[in-house]
């Protein structure tokens, strides 16, 4: 009796994994332009991206679950910065003058094929001119440019002379700024996303381990910016939704490469080190106030045009239901993994930096 009750809970198990829907399936990617809604939708596998106001501010969620958790990632503002300390990294106290990206009027090119049919893309250009903070002169239009690729299948491209992978559950984005114009030559420029997800608790990747932090509460002003201490990896992830391993079948996660690309007006292109701070806090963000994670990306000063590769997509989780088809030996395995999690993750604390 007891090995048929196993035969057949091991057989369910089988046949709900062949048919549940996968998030990364080999699909072709599609794009849609919603003037009613103000947004651009594109769909990648599982995974479904929305460009609120069609502009740098995305929302995206797995339209294969039930349980439909939703993170957004929003591309705020540049951020001018006197790096005092020479840390590298920026800190809120140093800031110069900033321009406010997702409050500005953008245009896009309209979906185009990328080069042999390997998927879709859209562009988004600043159109207009923006004056940044403190008087400090204007951001002229054309000055900042979002490429948006998505790609049928999983795909391996070089960036600055090394691999990084992309999913079809990922949508990957070339952020392109040219020509900003530094107050001086020894400033550092930034990039703030603001990050947020359904339960407002983010994993950082670090060469620690894993640091699980609480973004539903503001920090105070005389807390600094975290330095994101950054693993050996070219890519560097943030996780946006940290829930319980068996409560989604996916995870929605913001990586950006660790180099940048910068060409000078002449001479040859070079690549330049990516730097990263965080701090949880609250904001007007989009005409909302809320608290979310703020994440910093720093670059070094330079003359010409800067190209960064960031990406959003889904991670592959384990869902439920296989938990319960599968009875108490895969739930074992679960148990397993949720032990080396917990063993990875490394709580914050005020004193973290």
């Amino acid at each position: 009796m007891k090995r048929t009750i196993s035969a057949i809970l091991g057989i369910l198990a089988i046949t709900m994994i062949a048919l549940a829907p996968s998030a990364h399936a080999a699909e072709t990617p599609t794009g849609t332009v919603d003037d009613h809604g103000n947004r651009i939708v594109f769909t990648n596998g599982g995974l479904t991206a929305m460009f609120e106001g069609m502009g740098p501010r995305i929302t995206f969620y797995d339209h294969n679950t039930l349980t439909r958790s939703v993170q957004q990632v929003n591309f705020r503002s540049l951020i001018e910065f006197n790096d005092t300390d020479k840390n590298g990294v920026f800190e809120s106290n140093e800031a110069v003058t900033r321009a406010v990206l997702d409050e500005a009027r953008w245009t896009h090119t309209g979906f185009y094929g990328l080069p042999g049919g390997s998927g879709v893309g859209i562009n988004f250009t600043l159109a207009d001119p923006i004056m940044l903070s403190e008087g400090h002169g204007t951001l002229a239009p054309g000055s900042v440019t979002l490429i948006v690729k998505a790609y049928n299948t999983t795909q391996t491209i070089t960036v600055n002379g090394k691999p990084v992978t992309i999913s079809n559950a990922e949508i990957k984005l070339d952020f392109v700024v040219k020509n900003w114009p530094f107050v001086n030559s020894t400033n550092m420029l930034a990039l703030q996303v603001n990050l947020h997800s359904s339960t407002e608790h983010y994993d950082f990747e670090e060469n620690t381990g894993t640091q699980t932090v609480d973004g539903s509460h503001e920090e105070t002003s005389q807390t600094a910016e975290h330095e994101l201490s950054q693993t050996h990896d070219v890519s560097q992830e943030t996780r946006l939704s940290s829930g319980p391993i068996t409560a989604s079948s996916t995870i929605g996660f913001f990586r950006f490469v660790n180099t940048a690309t910068v060409t000078p007006p002449t001479g040859a292109a070079y690549s330049v080190p990516v730097t990263a701070s965080f701090k949880s806090g609250m904001e007007n963000d989009a005409g909302e106030t809320a608290t979310f994670m703020k994440l910093y990306l720093a670059y070094p000063n330079f003359q010409g045009t800067l190209v960064h590769d960031p990406s959003v997509g889904l991670g592959q989780g384990l869902p439920t239901l296989y938990l319960i088809a599968a009875g108490a030996g895969i739930a074992g395995l679960v148990a397993v993994a949720v032990i080396r999690r917990r063993h990875l993750q490394v709580q914050k604390d005020s004193e973290h930096k």
